[in-house]
């Protein structure tokens, strides 16, 4: 490819990360500090970018320069993401981002979410104050081993409410995005583990705290319920209307998923892979993604839908994630740190 060609393919990629209601030509003389004249013969290709606008551009937007100048000589795939640490960590600042990005991504008229479930997805804990207060603590206190959380034991009250309620408008965003999730009845034991663990360690400030956690589990599971019931997304709470987007829900007995993510965007697609359970790197990388997606197609071919359709199967999947939430809160589940 001709460095004109190779330009041009460059702002293009750009141009698809951008909301439909901003101009490329004026977000790249406003960053550039360039003229539009200027900016547009740099979009055709007429006049080539140095390389410090081009550091400029991959840092604002977040690009691979890398992917975007399309080397791909090798097998390698360069994926970006951050590392949540104790020391620079801001949880407002985290979930404002990611309600920023949903936002974003919702923008788009034709949108999918697959999701490949270890645990129940995690927006849906965001749409309960309780359960997010205690996801939250969980990851900060025992994943991370943030300072601040170290001598604490749990309550409800351990964040702050512009915290719970970023929360529960991410769930919202969530809950707009046209989405398929393939989960199995172990998932529920990423919490339920967790639940145990705090138990056995006498973490949980009260017995009343502790129920409403068992309450609220039931609680989001009825609402799964009812959302693969009908085959659409809406809020607790709150009633499915024309607005509400498509939502598949397939489950496989055979494998458990790992909480990777692939987003389908205008044709483009964005893979996100976990790492150190929490943190997430992601990649739009062709070769990837294409076989991200695959591989996804392939496990929801030998898995059971139990949106729509599937009444009988679908009551008994979930009353098997209600029966597991009643044993752990009879103390019938064994763990390790039990014996």
């Amino acid at each position: 490819m001709e460095s004109g060609q190779l330009q041009q393919a460059f702002f293009n990629y750009i141009k698809a990360k951008l909301p439909a209601h901003i101009s490329l030509v004026d977000e790249l003389a406003d960053l550039l500090n360039i003229s539009n004249d200027s900016a547009y013969r740099r979009i055709r290709g007429e006049k080539m970018i140095s390389l410090e606008e081009i550091s400029k551009l991959a840092s604002h937007f977040k690009l691979s320069v890398d992917q975007l100048l399309q080397l791909k000589s090798t097998d390698t795939t360069v994926f970006s993401g951050k590392y949540v640490r104790p020391e620079t960590f801001d949880i407002n600042m985290y979930l404002q981002q990611m309600l920023k990005d949903f936002t974003y991504l919702n923008s788009f008229a034709n949108r999918h979410h697959i999701y490949f479930c270890k645990d129940i997805v995690v927006y849906y804990y965001f749409a309960y104050p309780e359960l997010a207060a205690f996801k939250n603590f969980a990851w900060m206190k025992t994943l991370l081993q943030f300072p601040a959380f170290a001598h604490e034991t749990f309550r409800m009250d351990v964040f702050d409410k512009p915290i719970l309620d970023a929360g529960v408008k991410i769930a919202r965003q969530y809950a707009m995005m046209p989405g398929t999730e393939i989960m199995n009845v172990n998932n529920i034991h990423t919490t339920l583990n967790q639940i145990e663990y705090y138990k056995t360690a006498r973490i949980f400030r009260s017995d009343a705290d502790l129920a409403t956690i068992y309450n609220q589990l039931h609680d989001m599971v009825n609402h799964l319920q009812a959302q693969a019931e009908i085959g659409l997304k809406f809020m607790p709470g709150e009633k499915a209307n024309s607005q509400s987007p498509e939502y598949s829900l397939y489950v496989n007995d055979f494998v458990t998923g790992d909480n990777s993510q692939l987003l389908m965007i205008e044709g483009s697609k964005v893979s996100y892979m976990v790492h150190n359970h929490i943190n997430y790197l992601s990649t739009n990388d062709e070769k990837h993604t294409a076989y991200h997606h695959s591989f996804l197609k392939n496990v929801m071919e030998k898995s059971i839908l139990l949106s729509k359709s599937g009444e009988r199967l679908r009551a008994g999947f979930f009353y098997m994630i209600h029966e597991e939430i009643e044993k752990s809160r009879a103390n019938e589940i064994k763990s390790f740190g039990k014996y």
